[in-house]
């Protein structure tokens, strides 16, 4: 709970002398009984301000800034009775200010009392009005901020340039663009000259609204009362063109500022890098930083973090590696930031340079940067990638004591990437830690630990991991292929077709990968009937059959002396017009070749001239 201010506090910025070493003043001689009426006493900041007390107003001013809402309507409570605009006005711009817990209501309130001030220099000013219109403005409460204008007026209190220019910009943000100009036109007839922040504020609103043809009405206009548009006014189209989509404009409006004469600043700059680099054209962005020192502006970290990012998002960590050097040791020296570290671990763990991951990451630790948990779980997983278990648990175990918690998707690195080790046993842990923790495991934790006891051959587990997955977040047709696959690497027949079973029940329809390896299990076993059955299911389904599907079946027809069933589906994937590959090619000459190596005799003129294109292209040897 904050504490209201001793007055004590009040009485020592009263008595703060302009100098330390300033003598205080012998206290004056008594007054004998005046005949007149006493004067009306002054407002306080003022009586400061006339006994040469400069510094304490100042202080007193800032402290009333600075301090929190609360704290700021206590010191201005216990001033003396009679207070004065200044003092209001600092408090009101405490209670409004931004990221610093603003309290409208506690501002409208104050705003109130100093309507009812007796003493008029305690009254609101434009200044006091214009500081609560910009906090409601602020709040999207654009529309309170209007009515807050026509009290203003109604009390006699003429609104100026800034008051204006802070509704259109409010209304603008809002999107209530044809109320802006509305104020806008009332401000121009009132006599007060709009400035180019008002205008700037109104671009921006037809820019959000998307009428791009009233920009150039704008500038018309500005040109007709002899206003300069600014490079910030030039940077905020430029902002805005991008957002939209249209760099290669907003690139334009650049080149427009520099024939005016206006020099873009580095924020104009980096507007146009980021939306290049967002774009993808990286090229372009670093062409730009080029042109932007050869015009003699210096890049800051914002400019090096917006080209590092996208050097890093396509790959290119040889050029965002140089970017750091040159920010540490270019001619103009820039300090990176934990922005700049994370861009490039995250890159560099994407390409598996862990060596060099390391070490930015070390630079990062020796400036006082701490990883936070989405680049904890880039090195994470480029460190399991390598098979550095050791250095997997080392980061565990730091992300732990930095006070960070895993997540759900930590924890999917974490088993995927031990599941692809094979190290079933310690996926599982996790997977059980993971729950302790109150992370409810999802589909993407369950299948990689599912597939890799499917591929070791442990069913039962297996089965055990799959009952428990339908519990907890359901079944879908991954999961059941995965189990699928398992029971067809050890020949199970009997529980494929149960899974198939149940897959159909729930709604669930196999799709080509499942059939794929369906196929090829029976395949294998020579059980061409019931593979034949499945490749029906298949095309039913509105799957086609791939290279491998027919692979496996001639291999399978092959061994059974079957030729006339190749013959088939040769002649099918040519209707078909399944793309071969060399491994089938190799097959199909296998299958139908005889031990000299010629053809057998008697094949189709298509199966010839199929064999015939693919030995003139070389992709296999063959006596015809």
């Amino acid at each position: 709970m904050n504490r209201r201010p001793e007055p004590r506090l009040v009485r020592s910025l009263a008595t703060a002398a302009t100098s330390p070493a300033a003598p205080v003043p012998p206290p004056p001689p008594p007054q004998l009984p005046a005949s007149k009426p006493p004067r009306l006493a002054a407002p306080f900041v003022a009586v400061l301000l006339r006994r040469g007390r400069a510094a304490a107003a100042s202080l007193l001013t800032r402290s009333l800034r600075a301090a929190p809402g609360p704290e700021a309507l206590s010191l201005l409570s216990a001033l003396p009775t009679i207070r004065d605009a200044f003092s209001y006005n600092a408090a009101l711009a405490a209670l409004c200010r931004p990221g610093r817990g603003v309290d409208l209501p506690a501002a409208l309130a104050l705003l109130r009392d100093m309507e009812r001030e007796p003493h008029p220099g305690g009254r609101p000013t434009a200044a006091s009005y214009t500081t609560v219109m910009r906090g409601l403005c602020a709040a999207r409460r654009a529309g309170e901020a209007v009515g807050l204008l026509r009290t203003m007026q109604a009390s006699d209190v003429r609104p100026d340039v800034v008051t204006y220019g802070t509704l259109i910009r409010g209304l603008c943000d809002a999107a209530e663009v044809d109320a802006a100009v509305e104020l806008l036109n009332e401000m121009c007839e009132s006599g007060i000259e709009p400035n180019v922040i008002a205008y700037t504020g109104l671009l921006r609103g037809y820019c959000k609204s998307g009428r791009w043809q009233d920009v150039g009405k704008v500038f018309e206009e500005m040109s007709r009362r002899g206003i300069e548009p600014d490079v910030i006014m030039f940077t905020d189209l430029i902002h805005c063109l991008c957002k939209a989509g249209k760099t290669g404009k907003a690139a334009k409006v650049k080149d427009m500022m520099v024939e005016r004469g206006l020099k873009p600043n580095v924020v104009t700059y980096n507007v146009l890098i980021n939306s290049l680099c967002q774009e993808g054209s990286v090229r372009e962005a670093m062409t730009l930083k080029k042109e932007m020192v050869q015009k003699g502006v210096a890049p800051d970290v914002v400019t090096y973090n917006t080209l590092i990012s996208g050097l890093s998002g396509v790959l290119a960590m040889d050029e965002a590696m140089e970017l750091l050097e040159e920010m540490v040791q270019g001619d103009i020296v820039v300090e990176p930031d934990a922005t700049t570290f994370r861009s490039l671990i995250h890159g560099l763990c994407k390409m598996g340079r862990m060596f060099q991951a390391a070490k930015v990451r070390e630079m990062m630790a020796e400036r006082g940067f701490m990883c936070n948990l989405v680049t904890y779980n880039f090195l994470i997983h480029g460190f399991l990638r390598v098979h550095k278990v050791n250095m997997v648990m080392n980061l565990m175990n730091e992300l732990l004591s930095s006070g960070l918690e895993p997540d759900s998707f930590t924890y999917s690195i974490l088993i995927n990437g031990f599941s692809k080790m094979w190290n079933v046993d310690r996926a599982e842990k996790l997977l059980c830690t993971m729950r302790q923790h109150g992370i409810k495991p999802e589909q993407a934790h369950y299948i990689p630990l599912l597939a890799a006891m499917c591929q070791q051959g442990m069913m039962e587990r297996a089965t055990i991991l799959f009952n428990e997955m339908d519990k907890n977040c359901g079944l879908d047709v991954v999961a059941y292929s995965t189990m699928i696959h398992g029971a067809c690497i050890l020949g199970d027949t009997k529980m494929v077709k149960q899974l198939i079973k149940d897959m159909l029940e729930e709604g669930l329809t196999p799709d080509a990968v499942t059939y794929a390896i369906i196929i090829n299990m029976f395949a294998k076993l020579s059980d061409l009937e019931e593979a034949e059955k499945v490749l029906k299911q298949m095309t039913a389904s509105g799957f086609l059959p791939d290279v491998a599907v027919f692979d496996s079946l001639i291999k399978g027809y092959r061994a059974e002396g079957q030729i006339d069933k190749i013959l088939e589906l040769i002649h099918e994937m040519r209707a078909k017009d399944v793309a071969l590959d060399p491994k089938i090619i190799s097959t199909i000459v296998t299958s139908l070749t005889d031990e000299d190596g010629k053809l057998l005799e008697g094949l189709p003129d298509f199966t010839k001239e199929l064999l015939q294109g693919h030995a003139a292209s070389g992709v296999h040897e063959l006596t015809i």
